[in-house]
């Protein structure tokens, strides 16, 4: 772990501490998910990291995602969330793909007095090692504009804007570095006891990479599907799709750009064990299809784990 990610994890943290000394409605918050999950080893956004070589392949192992939290009310509707996010996955069979992932990231909410409309700026910074190496770095920022109609929750219209820059560690995956900015539209419907939600969303991502054949086009569309039986139990069923194409010819060997096309559907459910324990298990299935081979992949997916919240 560098220097750098302690300095920029601690002041977040202390910046939080702070926060906390100089007023009583602040509130520290606690977020744990540990699970037992077979899983793509590589998210969407990073899975370029292990080279050109390496073929991918969906592995089983434990995932745990923590967030520490702490939530500062300001004047009138404004909030600001000092945030710290630790992520360490390991796998049973593939030592070499084990990461950790340190976030750092603060932001701001203001709600309009009428309730309709709620501006969410962050910004933070990713860190990210695999087997004890440093693969990446990425700041990253996000705006939101949610508008909610007639002020209910009901009806929610939510436009998002991200930009971040990943930096590769590795000399050998230079051409790697990419600014990546990513536009989102999103449409919330809920029933009156919000037992009962739709999500829809739509994204358009581009990104520049310092070799063009890392850079690309990518659209994205995602359906969910949320119920609540009673107050315990929660099921959630979603469907996601994307569709990138890079600009420049692969490799020397394949005089083509690569296409690939991503696909997914999982179907979970939560149940409350406690007020601070909760119960989860999904199963779903992958599909990533592309015209390079060594990334044409895809199974079954699960996950299997416990949620701790303070």
């Amino acid at each position: 772990m560098t220097k750098s990610v302690w300095t920029v994890s601690m002041a977040a943290l202390a910046a939080a501490g702070t926060s906390a000394a100089l007023a009583d409605e602040g509130r520290f918050e606690l977020r744990s998910d540990n699970m037992i999950a077979r899983s793509d080893p590589f998210a969407p956004g990073d899975e370029t990291i292990i080279g050109l070589g390496a073929p991918f392949e969906l592995e089983t192992g434990f995932d745990s995602n923590t967030w520490l939290r702490w939530v500062q009310p300001l004047e009138g509707r404004q909030v600001l969330r000092f945030e710290q996010q630790v992520r360490v996955r390991t796998y049973f069979d593939q030592n070499e793909l084990n990461s950790l992932l340190l976030t750092p990231r603060v932001q701001y909410w203001n709600t309009s007095g009428d309730n309709r409309f709620q501006v969410r700026l962050s910004a933070g910074w990713s860190h990210m090692t695999r087997d004890g190496d440093e693969q990446w770095t990425r700041p990253e920022s996000e705006a939101q504009l949610r508008y909610r109609h007639n002020g209910e929750r009901q009806l929610e219209t939510v436009a998002r804007v991200r930009v971040n820059a990943y930096d590769f560690e590795n000399p050998l995956l230079q051409g790697l570095d990419s600014t990546r900015v990513r536009y989102g539209l999103e449409q919330f419907f809920r029933n009156a006891d919000d037992s009962l939600s739709l999500r829809l969303s739509a994204f358009l991502e581009t990104a520049e990479a310092d070799d063009d054949r890392f850079s690309f086009d990518e659209v994205r569309t995602r359906a969910e599907v949320a119920w609540q039986p009673d107050d315990k139990t929660l099921v959630v069923a979603g469907l996601d799709y994307r569709d990138r194409d890079y600009d420049a010819d692969f490799t020397p060997l394949i005089a083509s750009p690569r296409a690939d096309e991503r696909f997914t559907a999982d179907l979970r459910v939560e149940r409350e064990v406690s007020a601070r324990i909760t119960a989860f298990a999904s199963a779903g299935y992958l599909d990533n299809s592309s015209n390079f081979a060594l990334r044409d992949y895809g199974g079954e997916t699960f996950q299997v784990g416990l949620r701790v919240e303070f």
